[in-house]
């Protein structure tokens, strides 16, 4: 599945995309748990390290909206299922 992906805020991870805060992304599945493995699987561990809180969710201070009209819930979010072409927005709370 091929996704628009787009962070803000979050420089580390901005780092490891080589600075690219907006990048077209394939992974296989169609969850934002598939994605988040799909970024982990391309750029490595650290991925895991900035985005996931110990229950292996995206952390609380991370707001996650689709297609930037449904934001995700923290508790909820990793099942979401994701549609070919959507864009998944990243960023800090605050």
């Amino acid at each position: 599945m091929k996704i628009l992906f787009r962070i803000e805020g979050i420089p580390a991870l901005y780092k490891l995309m080589k600075k690219k805060k907006k990048l077209d992304f394939i992974f296989q599945g169609n969850t934002l748990q598939d994605l988040v493995d799909g970024l982990i699987s391309k750029f490595g561990p650290t991925v895991k390290n900035i985005l996931l809180d110990k229950k292996d969710e995206i952390d609380i201070e991370y707001r996650v909206v689709v297609n930037m009209s449904k934001y995700l819930s923290y508790g909820e979010r990793m099942d979401e299922k994701l549609n070919e072409g959507d864009t998944v927005h990243l960023m800090t709370v605050g």
